[in-house]
């Protein structure tokens, strides 16, 4: 999705990440820097997706960590960070988990609505009747 601009990434080809994971080269999709910042930690990145967005990202990771900081002052940004990207991860899963689960109700759902159908003579009205 995004990746740490450097000046070896500058000079040579920049790829981005998607959101996927996978690379793929600037050429095919334009990879432009965008400038973020996280407890004052000012960051360009370079990425293919609208820069609004991606500080959007930043922000959530952000308040994240802010979150993090109150909970306890004394411990480390970088552990912050680590601690706030493994809550994000949490909620990914969780989402994912629920997509889960709701795709496999909508198929219940619709094999159960499809059967009832089948058993009422499901066609539908005839042409003559309907």
């Amino acid at each position: 999705m995004v990746q740490e601009e450097s000046v070896a990434s500058r000079e040579s080809k920049t790829s981005t990440i998607n959101r996927v994971g996978t690379q793929t080269s600037s050429e095919a999709q334009e990879s432009k820097p965008v400038s973020v910042e996280i407890r004052g930690q000012r960051l360009s990145i370079r990425s293919n997706h609208d820069p609004a967005f991606v500080r959007s990202l930043a922000d959530h990771i952000d308040a994240k960590v802010a979150e993090l900081q109150k909970a306890a002052p004394a411990v480390s940004l970088s552990k912050l960070l680590m601690l706030a990207s493994m809550t994000v991860a949490e909620e990914l899963f969780e989402a994912r988990q629920e997509i889960d689960r709701l795709r496999d109700e909508i198929t219940n759902r619709t094999d159960a609505m499809l059967a009832l159908l089948d058993e009422a003579g499901g066609d539908g009205p005839s042409p003559e009747t309907g």
